[in-house]
């Protein structure tokens, strides 16, 4: 028996194998894990259904690791609309949806739901052995244009069926080291957040040198790497720790130095392209400014970035968007290039071209890839191409996307990239094509301690972000509760109440911002939709938004709050009760910022709702 390395032991792994029933679920199940099929402890296999349980397979060096075979999706037993709810989709890191033919309807709707729960998905078109040994006893047999054909077929299949940019991967259970298996454990291990990269990598089956020297590579470094999450658990857990103890001081001091990490957490996206593909007007769009704003990323028509440029936010300054060069020009050719601008340091590339994507963009993906860092490919400037083809009689907006994307992926695979994704995007009409799928996908793909950084950052481009944004508020209110609570043992009149009035307008000021409801913001809107700043604070009805935040703003809001200012009162009486005053109180006082920053969080979301609406639909 293998011994599990040093720190994983915490780190556990969940992987879900879906799919129709006879796809080869078990197989695959059995073949990750290295067993054999009459092994002890074998997810059992055959010809008619064998998985009837949602069956969970230990792997036998890494028990931290679970593999977890599902029914197949569309049984009586597992019908398709109940299928998640049924399998208890939660507790999974992500999933491999199976077949042995094309993916089916039942596949994409169960890839759509789970692209809804925020969870990631792979498709893998299983016994590709099968496939080949049959096409052999063709005359013109060629491996490597039947395994395109079966990957182009079921990449069109899924996309016919809803699914944009599908990630399919061609696999043998028997023979893990031919065909994609390599190329599906090296996007597990891009795509994962780092904590879980090793336990992966570790349970995976050493197929070819390149895992092998990962895993050497990883037992180096494992004991002394530590994630920057293990901070953000450390503190969470001296918050605890104090709390239990009733340590006021040290909890609210824990509280206050948990937020202070997670406003400090860097996020750097680079985007490159060949030079006058629409990289400096996409990195402004991504900052919500204009052109010609003091700020901006100069455009124009002739080569503007010679320089490895960083843009911060002008709300969140720990997030840089890095403009770089082209890629291909004299100072910066494809060869050197990522050592050239320095590709450590970025999060992700995203990859621009407002045409076909060209050989250079290929070669820098595919150096991204080997660096281990994730890059998406953008095609820009497609408002400028709907305008072109509306002149056509027979003008369809739909046809005329899926033509340019087809062409872009095809011609990235021809090129040797295997199921590349491509967005459409305009960077004038963020709201409009795949920019959404595009925030989803990386909102998926990045690590979750950097989600937020992400998400607070992008413009109000659909009611969906806005949601987004309200959702991910509202989970940090916990710590504004605690530290009021915390505020309220103080036995001091009125001292709890300009406690809580301090910690309110951070509160506050962070949801005005977040929203795009701050004055430079709604100014920076108006000139980008040409609605004018009048109009967009016409339709505003909280007195909090497009003004500064004050203590003294929000007392006046707070005492037109019937309810809250009765629990104030009470607050103050219950302080000064022997025995059970401070407990009351701090309760009391928890409740009522709950109550405070619940009410304004829905008043300004409905805010933010309609101004995207007056400025954009």
């Amino acid at each position: 028996m293998v011994k599990e390395p040093l720190g994983m032991d915490n780190i556990t792994l969940n992987i879900a194998i879906t799919g129709e029933t006879g796809s080869g679920k078990s197989t695959f199940v059995n073949a990750f894990r290295g067993v054999s099929v009459d092994d002890v402890g074998a997810a059992p296999t055959g010809v008619k259904e064998t998985t009837s349980e949602v069956t969970a397979y230990t792997h036998p060096n890494y028990p931290n690791v679970k593999f977890w075979d599902l029914p197949g999706i569309g049984t009586p037993n597992f019908p398709s609309d109940t299928y998640l709810e049924r399998v208890r989709f939660e507790k999974f890191d992500f999933f491999i949806i199976i077949s042995d033919t094309r993916f089916r309807e039942n596949d994409v709707k169960l890839a759509q739901e789970i692209q809804r729960m925020k969870k990631k998905f792979y498709f893998v078109r299983s016994k590709i052995d099968d496939d080949i040994d049959a096409e052999k006893r063709k005359s013109d047999f060629s491996e490597e244009e039947a395994l395109t054909k079966i990957r182009d077929d079921c990449v069109q299949g899924v996309r016919g069926l809803g699914i944009e940019s599908p990630q399919v991967f061609l696999v043998s259970s028997f023979e893990l080291s031919l065909y994609d298996f390599s190329l599906l454990q090296e996007t597990l291990d891009r795509e994962l957040p780092e904590l879980k990269r090793d336990a992966l990598l570790f349970a995976t089956p050493s197929v070819n040198l390149e895992i092998i020297s990962k895993k050497k590579e990883a037992f180096k470094t494992l004991s002394t790497s530590i994630d920057d999450q293990f901070g953000f658990a450390l503190v969470k857990e001296e918050i605890n720790e104090a709390l239990l103890k009733n340590d006021q001081r040290a909890a609210a001091a824990k509280i206050t130095e948990l937020m202070m990490k997670e406003k400090k957490i860097r996020l750097n996206i680079a985007i490159t392209g060949e030079s006058g593909s629409g990289k400096s007007t996409f990195v402004n769009a991504l900052r919500g400014l204009c052109d010609d704003d003091d700020e901006a990323a100069p455009t124009g028509v002739t080569e503007t970035t010679s320089e490895v440029t960083p843009y911060t936010h002008p709300k969140y300054p720990n997030v840089t968007f890095w403009d770089l060069p082209g890629i291909g020009t004299t100072k910066f050719p494809a060869k050197k290039y990522l050592k050239l601008v320095g590709f450590e340091k970025f999060d992700f590339f995203i990859i621009v071209s407002d045409t076909r994507f060209r050989e250079n963009d290929v070669k820098l993906a595919q150096e991204i890839q080997k660096m281990k860092k994730k890059f998406y490919f953008v095609r820009s400037k497609i408002d400028n191409n709907i305008r072109a083809e509306r002149r056509k009689r027979d003008f369809s907006a739909e046809r005329t996307l899926t033509e340019i994307r087809d062409d872009c992926v095809k011609g990235l695979q021809r090129q040797g990239l295997v199921s590349p994704q491509v967005f459409l995007v305009s960077s004038f009409e963020l709201h409009l094509y795949n920019f959404p799928l595009l925030h989803q996908t990386l909102d998926r793909d990045l690590p979750g301690h950097k989600r937020d950084a992400l998400l607070f950052v992008m413009p109000n481009f659909n009611p969906e972000i806005i949601r987004k944004k309200k959702q991910a508020l509202k989970s940090k209110m916990k710590y504004y509760v605690i530290l009021s609570a915390l505020g309220a043992a103080v036995p001091v009149p009125g001292l709890s109440i300009v406690v809580d009035a301090a910690l309110l307008v951070g509160a506050v000021t962070e949801y005005v911002h977040a929203f795009g409801l701050d004055i430079p913001s709604l100014k920076r809107l108006s000139a980008r939709t040409g609605v004018s700043y009048a109009d967009l604070c016409a339709v505003i009805i909280s007195p909090l938004a497009a003004v500064e935040i004050t203590a003294g703003l929000l007392l006046k809001v707070i005492a037109q709050l019937g309810a809250v200012a009765a629990l104030i009162a009470a607050e103050e009486v219950c302080r000064w009760i022997p025995f059970i005053g401070i407990p009351l109180s701090m309760g009391l006082s928890g409740t009522t910022t709950y109550k405070i920053l619940n009410l304004i969080l829905d008043k300004l979301a409905e805010d933010a709702l309609r101004v995207f609406e007056r400025a954009l639909v």
